[in-house]
Order: C-alpha cells, then sequence, then structure tokens
C-alpha cells in the first residue's frame, strides 16, 4: 500500500505511553490497547508513513524479515480501516517529516494486534461536565420522565 492515512481527532483519541498505545473511539465507545510492535506499528502509521515505509523501520528496529512485516502490516492496517480508526489520506495532508519510533527496547517481531475493548461505552457517552445538576460533579442531573 502506498497510500498514507489519516486519524480523524474529531473521533479517535489515541496516546503512546511507553511502550503501549491507547487508542478511543469517541463515536462506538470502543477502545484499543497494544504494545511492542503493535504500538510501535501506530506511531509510525498515525505519523503519516506508508505500509511500505514503516514496513522498513519495523524490519530493521526487530531485525525481522521485511515480506512477514510487510504481510502483517497490511493485515492490522486493512483491520483499522474497516473499523473507522484510519482513513486514507487526502493527498493535500503533511507527513511528518522525520518518521520516529521512541528510543525503548524492542523485543522480537509480532503481527501488530489490538486488544478492543467496548465496556467503557456507559462512561465515554456520559458527559460529567454538562450532565449535571447545581450541586456539580459527581451528581448527574435528573432524567427528565415524560
Amino acid at each position: 500500500m502506498t497510500t498514507r492515512f489519516v486519524v480523524d481527532p474529531t473521533n479517535i483519541s489515541h496516546e503512546r505511553l511507553q511502550d503501549e498505545v491507547i487508542i478511543i473511539n469517541v463515536g462506538s465507545g470502543a477502545y484499543f490497547s497494544g504494545s511492542g510492535p503493535t504500538a510501535d506499528m501506530w506511531t509510525l502509521v498515525s505519523q503519516g508513513a506508508t505500509v511500505e515505509e514503516a514496513t522498513g523501520i519495523l524490519a530493521a528496529a526487530y531485525s525481522a524479515d521485511e515480506a512477514t512485516v510487510s504481510s502483517d502490516l497490511s493485515g492490522c492496517v486493512d483491520h483499522l480501516l474497516a473499523l473507522g480508526i484510519l482513513a486514507p489520506s487526502p493527498a493535500d495532508v503533511q507527513v511528518v517529516a522525520t518518521l520516529t519510533l521512541p528510543d525503548l527496547p524492542r523485543g522480537q517481531w509480532a503481527a501488530p494486534a489490538f486488544e478492543e475493548y467496548s465496556d467503557m461505552w456507559d462512561l465515554l457517552k456520559y458527559d460529567p461536565i454538562h450532565d449535571v445538576n447545581e450541586t456539580g460533579w459527581p451528581y448527574a442531573a435528573p432524567i427528565a420522565r415524560e
């Protein structure tokens, strides 16, 4: 894939914490977690790397076979596209000048895979700033009954 990808900042929130990445789809309430090669793949792709560019960087970082890394990355990116976590980039989107990974120890290559959780939807859709009564947080405003 020579396509670059974008993350929609209005629907997707993501953060890398050391060797782990957490992605939240605020539209669906699902969140995703991955570490090691998964976090590294996300770091590169979210910076605008193509699968080919990410393959070269990750194969070198993990001393892994490029064909295996490419196949693994393509499968993971396709999954993220299907979930709406990534989207193909418009031609005018700027790419990070230097694609970089954090300086962390790396183990062996493993196909990137995200753990998906949907148990937080009730908390994510609850808006504690606006859905409160005059006593404030943590007291929710009463639900209007008809």
